[in-house]
């Protein structure tokens, strides 16, 4: 297994660089879960949103094809290719992905433990260093007093699922902990960019605490969200995982495939 491996980083001109190590770990946790996940995809648009912020560390610009949903699909479809245990002619056109993809199978493909592992190293490499706060005190706009009006637009929204990545026993230290199970926050955001910016405002400085996009699902109206938002907090209340508030302590899988489930259900 290999460790310390290269950053993830880009280029402001040409062609997007190539895929390194640690987004590969990330890819193939994807795939194990969702061999065939399109562009639409809760995890694959979170996966996205994910990599870009990465490939915007230190105020890098990314171009508008470094690691989009299409993209990532994509990349699935290559990383398949090294899987033995995948239907034979699937995806005969695609080429298999290359050294990096060969690396990271030959490490992790009969050691799901050690991946989850690698995952949990790549992930909090990222989220440590990304959407953090600007290095300055909050200042907000002057109290006001009076009547106000509000005008409500409704459009495009979608519903996050966000691991809380900290020490367990100052996250929560009355849990008991149970193998499989994450501490998550659900919500609702036109911009999940911006909102994970906003929570990141919301930590202290250099904390050991952060938020990671595990799974974001658009909707056409915030009508559609809001529903939606309320059915996942319903099946937390229901199985005992909520912890109050848009907070819970979930099996994370079983959550991820309630993230995909058909939409309406049927009565």
């Amino acid at each position: 297994m290999q460790n310390n491996m290269e950053p993830i980083t880009t280029k402001t001109r040409g062609r997007n660089p190539d895929w390194s190590y640690d987004e590969t770990v990330l890819l193939m946790e994807l795939y194990l879960s969702a061999p065939r996940a399109e562009r639409n995809h809760p995890e694959v648009i979170a996966l996205s949103l994910l990599l870009r912020a990465a490939g915007r560390r230190g105020g890098r610009a990314v171009l508008a094809s470094f690691r989009n949903p299409a993209g990532i699909a994509m990349r699935l479809r290559n990383f398949g290719k090294h899987d033995p245990a995948a239907p034979k002619g699937r995806d005969a056109g695609l080429r298999p992905g290359g050294q990096v993809d060969r690396r990271v199978w030959q490490d992790f493909g009969s050691d799901h433990a050690a991946l989850m592992a690698e995952v949990a190293r790549v992930r909090r490499s990222i989220s440590a260093d990304d959407w953090m706060p600007q290095g300055r005190s909050s200042r907000g706009p002057s109290p006001s007093f009076g009547s106000r009006t509000t005008v409500v637009d409704d459009g495009r929204c979608g519903v996050y699922l966000l691991l809380i990545d900290g020490p367990i026993e100052i996250l929560a230290p009355k849990i008991d902990v149970i193998k499989g199970h994450a501490l998550v926050k659900l919500g609702r955001t036109f911009d999940l960019d911006r909102r994970m910016s906003e929570l990141a405002s919301g930590l202290p400085p250099c904390a050991s605490i952060s938020y990671v996009p595990i799974s974001f699902r658009v909707f056409n109206t915030s009508t559609d969200a809001h529903r939606f938002e309320q059915y996942l907090l319903g099946i937390c209340d229901q199985n005992g995982w909520s912890l109050g508030g848009e907070f819970a302590y979930v099996p994370l899988d079983a959550l991820k495939r309630e993230m995909v489930r058909a939409w309406p259900l049927d009565d």
